[in-house]
């Protein structure tokens, strides 16, 4: 049997005031930030099919609406755990969620972009798909 070896967080939920712009978009729409957490997390770091308005978006506007947000996440942050192989467990899920939900959702969106980034780095492969230019040679002129 193999033991997978926890990882640590790369980013600490105490550096929740960078990138500005993300740490904007937890304390004023937290939906929104959540939403893109959930489709990088889904679609394995590709953010083009994503939507400002998605499902992940509302339902997190729906569960605000009872005082609830936390909740998704607090899920959200233990898939993330078990998915990157990361330290923690559910008791210190609900306490970043509950407790500070904008530094948890900016920890969870540069953590997603970190290792989505670094699972993309680790495909076989991905060499043979860089495109290479051929080089062009001048034409000759004979006369």
């Amino acid at each position: 049997m193999t033991t997978i070896q926890k990882q640590e967080w790369k980013n600490s939920g105490s550096s929740c005031c960078t990138p500005f712009g993300t740490c904007m978009l937890s304390c004023f729409c937290p939906c929104i930030l959540y939403g893109r957490i959930s489709h990088r997390t889904k679609h394995h770091g590709d953010l083009s099919g994503h939507s400002c308005a998605n499902s992940s978006c509302a339902a997190f506007c729906g569960l605000a609406c009872l005082g609830i947000s936390f909740i998704l996440p607090m899920i959200q942050r233990g898939e993330m755990r078990a998915k990157y192989h990361l330290k923690g467990n559910a008791c210190g899920d609900c306490l970043c969620a509950c407790c500070c939900t904008p530094c948890d959702l900016t920890q969870q969106d540069k953590e997603a972009a970190y290792r989505e980034g670094a699972l993309l780095q680790q495909q076989p492969g991905k060499e043979s798909m860089n495109y290479i230019p051929q080089q062009q040679n001048p034409a000759f002129h004979t006369h």
